[in-house]
C-alpha cells in the first residue's frame, strides 16, 4: 500500500512541525520547532548556531510555502502537505529544501564538535523535536548505516531525504523519527 507507506511518512513530520497543534504549518511553527531545539541544547540567541538555523527554517518555509501551499493562505494544511508529498517526495528535489535544515539541524546536536553524532546526540536532538525517549532511540539506531557507532552529516541527509522518498515501510529511512504507525 504505497500511498500508506508515504502518508504515514508525511503524517508524521507533519505532526512534529505543526508545533501548535492547529492543524497547520505556518511560519511560525517552523521558528518555534527551531527554537525548541536550540534552546534544548543550550544556545541562545547570541550563538551563530542560532542564526544559521533561524535561516535554514526561514529558507525551508519559502520552499514548502512555494510548492504545497496551494489555497495562499499563508499556511499549510495537512491535505496540501499530503498532496505534495504524494505528488513529488523524490530524492531529486530533497536537496533545495532539506539539506540547509539538516546541516544546520546536525551542527545543532554535534555538542562536541567532531564533525559526528553519536547515538545519544542524535537520540537527543530528536527529543528536542518533541519525540519520546523510545522513539529518539530507535531514530538514533537506523540510520547509522555503516555501523561505525555513529552519524555523518551525510547518513543524516539520507535518511530524511529517503523517509519521503522511498515508499517501503520497513527500511531504516523509515525510522529516522521512530518506527511509523501501523494500520
Amino acid at each position: 500500500m504505497v500511498a500508506g507507506v508515504i502518508t504515514q511518512k508525511s503524517d508524521q513530520w507533519f505532526n512534529l512541525a505543526d508545533v501548535d497543534g492547529n492543524g497547520y504549518i505556518e511560519e511560525v511553527d517552523l521558528q518555534r520547532l527551531a527554537e525548541r531545539t536550540l534552546t534544548h541544547f543550550g544556545y541562545t540567541k547570541e550563538s551563530p548556531k542560532w542564526a544559521r538555523v533561524h535561516e535554514a527554517y526561514a529558507k525551508a518555509w519559502q520552499i514548502m510555502y512555494e510548492l504545497t501551499d496551494t489555497d495562499k493562505d499563508n499556511r499549510i494544511s495537512r491535505s496540501e502537505f499530503q498532496a505534495y508529498m504524494d505528488r513529488h517526495a523524490k530524492p531529486s528535489t530533497a536537496d533545495g529544501l532539506l539539506r540547509p535544515i539538516t546541516d544546520a539541524e546536525f551542527q545543532v546536536a554535534d555538542t562536541n564538535d567532531d564533525g559526528y553524532l553519536s547515538p545519544d546526540e542524535y537520540a537527543e536532538l530528536l527529543r528536542a523535536f518533541g519525540l519520546s525517549i523510545r522513539d529518539a532511540r530507535v531514530g538514533a539506531r537506523s540510520i547509522d548505516t555503516d555501523n561505525d557507532g555513529r552519524i555523518s552529516s551525510e547518513e543524516y541527509f539520507v535518511a530524511c531525504r529517503d523517509l519521503y522518498s522511498r515508499e517501503v515501510a520497513d527500511d531504516r529511512s523509515s525510522q529516522v523519527f521512530g518506527p511509523l504507525t501501523r494500520t
